[in-house]
């Protein structure tokens, strides 16, 4: 399921710059609830794979990513945001690539990283939909947990790689 969200990112990059808002929005919602439902189906049936560890969060970040970028580059979300997101991202790869590769274990995810999946993804329906009203809280709440996460994140790494040195 990873690997169709990854290939419905170019259809939603698509639809929303051929105007296509709501659209872009049900190819968006399609990808948060098949991610849902991967996780679902991988903890019910003891699934859960190494694979599966990297595929499924790189998948989030480059759909949510990819459209901020899309909308950024239209003028309708703030470039200082999109690079906030895009370098906690980043980060959180970097760091998930050093664990595994010290500790031979791909990590998997925390909790305030699933609670910033939805925030962000939520902030992307909001500025895909065009809904300005409410765009500058969803930003301010996008923005916030972001950062949380990657603090959190940046502690999490730290304690596991020491660890895997022990």
């Amino acid at each position: 399921m990873s690997l169709a969200r990854l290939a419905l990112v170019p259809v939603a990059i698509l639809l929303l710059l051929s105007g296509l808002r709501w659209a872009a929005a049900v190819v968006l919602a399609a990808m948060v609830l098949t991610d849902w439902l991967d996780g679902f189906v991988a903890r019910r049936t003891g699934r859960i794979t190494a694979l599966g560890r990297i595929l499924d969060p790189l998948a989030d970040k480059v759909a949510i990513d990819s459209l901020l970028a899309a909308l950024t580059v239209r003028g309708e979300f703030p470039a200082w945001a999109l690079a906030a997101i895009v370098v906690r991202d980043a980060a959180i790869l970097v760091g998930a690539v050093a664990i595994a590769r010290r500790t031979a274990t791909v990590p998997a995810s925390i909790a305030i990283g699933k609670v910033t999946l939805v925030v962000l993804a939520a902030m992307t329906f909001v500025f895909v939909l065009d809904l300005e009203a409410v765009e500058a809280v969803f930003l301010a709440a996008g923005v916030a947990c972001a950062a949380a996460s990657g603090v959190a994140y940046a502690a999490f790494a730290r304690q596991a790689l020491r660890v895997g040195r022990g």
